[in-house]
């Protein structure tokens, strides 16, 4: 799943449902399919801009799957977006699809912006942090009222996490330091961890928040391979608590 890019849709999929459990809203099949192969769609095709610069020492098990496979990642992609197309045009509501069409601008910005090495490791980590959490609030929000009041703050909690996951991703592959950004990690999983009494919401950010500051503090004791999968399976916390009595 690593390899081809598929724990981040798998993710976004799980959170999605999560968010519809604990912020009751509509979520139908089309609007679940349609993020997966979104997010799907964008990872693939960032990989195959990342594989067009030369290989580093430090680059991650999906880039050097992508690297020897570019053209079966390309036939997917391919289809991704076709499987997107069809799904959009025809099952998709109306309303989900128009705000879905600004957050397509912001992905075309994403990918003419990026592709600069520069910019790409000050900045992008938080542009996709951005994205990923605007791909799974999309459904709800368009179907709730005053949306800022309901779902303000579970976003900025669930961004401020995937920013984190990013950052540490992105400062392994760098082979920087990282225990800085575990320790910049617990304000909001304490935060989290009070506001997680109440919600489950928090509950599963700050278990997952908790998870990746123990692979800040302890990673570098496990493989590379090792870390980049961990670093996602930490945000699978909400399987933890969806069907359960946990928080």
């Amino acid at each position: 799943m690593n390899r081809l890019s598929l724990d981040a849709p798998l993710v976004a999929v799980i959170w999605q449902d999560f968010l519809a459990n604990c912020f009751p809203s509509t979520l139908r099949p089309a609007g679940r399919l349609m993020l997966g192969l979104t997010v799907w769609a964008i990872y693939l095709a960032d990989r195959l801009l990342d594989v067009q610069l030369p290989a580093s020492d430090a680059e991650m098990m999906p880039h050097q799957f992508c690297r020897q496979h570019q053209r079966l990642t390309g036939v997917l992609l391919a289809a991704v977006l076709c499987a997107d197309f069809l799904i959009g045009s025809f099952w998709l509501r109306h309303s989900v699809f128009a705000n879905g069409l600004v957050v397509s601008a912001g992905v075309i910005t994403y990918f003419g912006i990026f592709p600069v090495r520069r910019i790409a490791v000050e900045w992008k980590p938080l542009a996709a942090a951005v994205l990923f959490t605007t791909g799974v609030f999309l459904v709800a929000w368009t179907g709730t009222v005053n949306p800022e009041r309901t779902f303000g703050w579970p976003a900025v909690a669930f961004c401020l996490l995937c920013f984190a996951n990013l950052v540490l991703i992105s400062r392994w592959e760098q082979r920087m330091e990282v225990v800085s950004t575990g320790i910049g990690m617990a304000p909001l999983v304490v935060v989290c961890a009070f506001a997680g009494a109440s919600s489950k919401w928090y509950a599963a950010v700050a278990l997952s928040g908790a998870g990746l500051m123990a692979l800040a503090f302890l990673g570098n004791n496990l493989s590379r391979p090792a870390r980049r999968v961990l670093a996602d399976a930490v945000l699978l916390s909400p399987l933890l608590l969806r069907w359960t009595s946990i928080a």
